[in-house]
């Protein structure tokens, strides 16, 4: 059963007088234990889908559902704290802070039911992804760019959600690391039964995925 349904998805930008559609009765069913990858042409919409996914844009026509229950139904925020976790191409890390407490960060807002120990748990899970107590404790900016995205990772997955969005993970990263995070995904999708959907420009990324979806303006290919 899909844990993220999508019906009939529309999205239009204003050009004076003319509505440009970016998606276009869009439909998709995401499951949790699989790893999706989004590829598409510059321009077709994949950003803009993930936005919308991820609550951070407004939904103008159709309806996205989580585990039945349609977005309309919770406000933005508390989808983006509670429900789902973002993983951005530019980290998008608080760059005065460790890389432990970003992941503190995003635990303090969730309301989700949490650990009380939470930094411990928060250096766990820094630790399982490959971050070290000692880089666990420094600036985020003292770190490498493949480090800096699996805390970016850590953060997403602190608050305990079945769903994980990722906006190009690997852009900013050279190719060994690019294989580290795809197994990072990976694992996340078959050991932990979360749902993880990446937009990739990636043919590597692509290749390893569960199920490749293309976006074109008929909507979507599917390929297994």
């Amino acid at each position: 059963m899909a844990i993220l349904t999508v019906k009939n998805l529309s999205h239009h930008y204003q050009d004076g007088d003319m509505r440009r559609y970016v998606l276009k009765d869009i439909n998709a069913a995401f499951e949790q234990g699989k790893f999706y990858a989004i590829l598409g042409q510059s321009g077709s919409g994949k950003t803009t889908f993930l936005s919308l996914l991820g609550a951070m844009d407004t939904i103008q026509e159709g309806i996205i559902e989580i585990a039945g229950t349609s977005y309309a139904k919770y406000d933005a925020n508390a989808i983006r704290r509670n429900l789902i976790g973002m993983v951005f191409q530019s980290y998008n890390l608080i760059d005065y802070m460790t890389a432990v407490e970003n992941v503190l960060v995003a635990m303090s807002i969730t309301e989700r039911e949490l650990p009380k120990d939470r930094r411990t748990v928060a250096y766990n899970l820094l630790d399982y992804l490959g971050i070290t107590r000692t880089k666990a404790d420094r600036l985020v900016t003292r770190l490498s760019g493949g480090e800096q995205q699996r805390v970016a990772i850590a953060r997403a997955l602190a608050t305990n959600v079945d769903i994980i969005l990722a906006d190009e993970p690997t852009g900013n990263v050279d190719e060994s690391t690019e294989t580290e995070i795809i197994e990072i995904f990976k694992m996340l999708a078959h050991k932990h039964n979360k749902c993880v959907v990446v937009v990739t420009h990636s043919q590597t990324v692509a290749n390893e995925a569960d199920v490749i979806l293309t976006l074109r303006k008929g909507g979507f290919t599917q390929n297994e």
